[in-house]
């Protein structure tokens, strides 16, 4: 009952929200809160894990790495499926504050994105396809990381510039997706 109530609260007022505010909210004690998470640190790390973890399921990973489909179908099945946790406001934001607050790595966002997304995306952007050349190492991180930027832009927009959201915002990742893969080729076509 307290993490779910902490997730909203801290996506709200950010990991400098008062755990008091929280313990009111919930109408307990400020005492039975800490009885449960003896410091505001671990409250702020179960919320991470519970956000960066334990919320993130396998079969989005697969689409990933799904090499029969091509990589704009494959990038728009992990994004739509993957989107309803990395594109929820209260993600985004809880994401930003970890950023913020230095906590991307420790709180288990940094390994999520760079093992679970941007890995997977830049190793298909590493393998030749049709007369295409493979993008070095390094070029396909970048680009792997310029696209879940831009993706992730997008759940700022929802999230945290409220009213700046697209009409559509599946037409608005359908068509990052469609540049990125655009681009992509376009790369790849000029290293051949």
């Amino acid at each position: 009952m307290i993490l779910d109530a902490a997730i909203p609260f801290l996506a709200e007022a950010g990991f400098s929200g008062q755990t008091r505010l929280l313990a009111q909210s919930l109408g307990i004690s400020h005492s039975v809160l800490y009885r449960h998470f003896p410091t505001k640190e671990l409250l702020i790390q179960a919320v991470c894990t519970e956000m960066f973890e334990r919320r993130w399921q396998p079969a989005w990973a697969a689409v990933l790495h799904d090499a029969s489909l091509p990589l704009e179908k494959r990038l728009l099945h992990f994004y739509r499926a993957a989107g309803a946790l990395l594109l929820a406001p209260e993600w985004v934001r809880i994401a930003l504050a970890a950023g913020l607050t230095g906590q991307a790595k420790s709180s288990g966002l940094r390994s999520l994105l760079e093992d679970r997304v941007v890995h997977p995306v830049a190793e298909t952007l590493r393998t030749p396809r049709g007369s295409g050349a493979a993008l070095t190492e390094p070029e396909a991180r970048e680009q792997a990381w310029a696209l879940q930027g831009r993706v992730f832009y997008l759940g700022a927009r929802l999230a945290v510039w409220r009213g700046a959201t697209p009409r559509d915002p599946d037409a608005a990742l359908s068509a990052a997706i469609a540049g990125f893969c655009r681009g992509a080729r376009a790369l790849a076509a000029a290293e051949a």
